[in-house]
């Protein structure tokens, strides 16, 4: 509203359909429940113990998560036939895909119903045929954040030299060493790590260049700067 994009009215009502609260108790009744905590296994499974302590049966599940899929927190859910990834793409005010992800354990149904939602409230889902690390567009992505940042070790162009080829031959709103401060330097290698422990593949394994910045603290643009100055 500030920037003139959204009008006073609008703004008011789209605040009037947001009730925040920390009782568990709000999703009863609700169709579809998105957790989107913090990537830790643990915190995610203590939610989706009290999530289904509520939760209607005919409710589908969904975590937000970009790193975890569901596979690995099933035991935590309750009739986990009705559980899946619906990852929405970052920023999701700004981006309109939805990557539906399910797992082995998922039913067609949940995943018809994942879909059917996004639709809804005007995104573009995507189904994918089985879980993979990343998904379809972050695998993508940090595969080619981390294949730059081996091109800028391994002395061939610069960090700025870099940017400025991706941005200009492949249409990046922004390069991949801005993109990685925007983002967080420990946020991508902590999504890197996660990769390889995950798959074992060494393209995953966080390069050095990235591990030095993130243990001097350089960590992007929140703590001042990484591979540039924070502006």
């Amino acid at each position: 509203m500030e920037k003139g994009k959204l009008d006073a009215g609008a703004c008011d009502a789209a605040l009037a359909r947001v009730t925040p609260g920390s009782d568990f108790s709000a999703v009863a009744g609700a169709a579809t429940i998105i957790e989107s905590v913090a990537e830790d296994r643990d915190v995610k499974r203590e939610v989706y113990a009290r999530i289904c302590e509520h939760a209607d049966d005919a409710a589908i599940i969904g975590t937000n998560s970009s790193t975890l899929p569901s596979s690995l927190l099933m035991d935590a859910v309750t009739r986990p036939e009705r559980f899946l990834n619906i990852h929405f793409f970052n920023p999701a005010l700004l981006m309109a895909l939805v990557e539906a992800v399910p797992g082995p354990h998922t039913a067609e149904n949940a995943i018809i119903r994942a879909m059917d939602f996004a639709r809804s409230i005007g995104k573009t889902p995507v189904r994918l045929a089985r879980e993979e690390y990343g998904f379809i567009a972050n695998r993508i992505l940090f595969i080619a954040i981390q294949e730059a940042m081996h091109l800028v070790q391994g002395g061939y162009i610069s960090v700025e030299e870099c940017d400025l080829a991706v941005h200009n031959a492949l249409g990046w709103p922004m390069g991949p060493f801005h993109l990685s401060d925007l983002v967080g330097l420990d946020v991508v290698e902590a999504i890197l790590d996660e990769g390889f422990r995950q798959t074992g593949d060494q393209r995953w394994d966080p390069v050095a260049l990235l591990r030095d910045l993130v243990a001097r603290g350089r960590l992007g643009n929140k703590s001042g700067g990484g591979f540039f100055s924070a502006p």
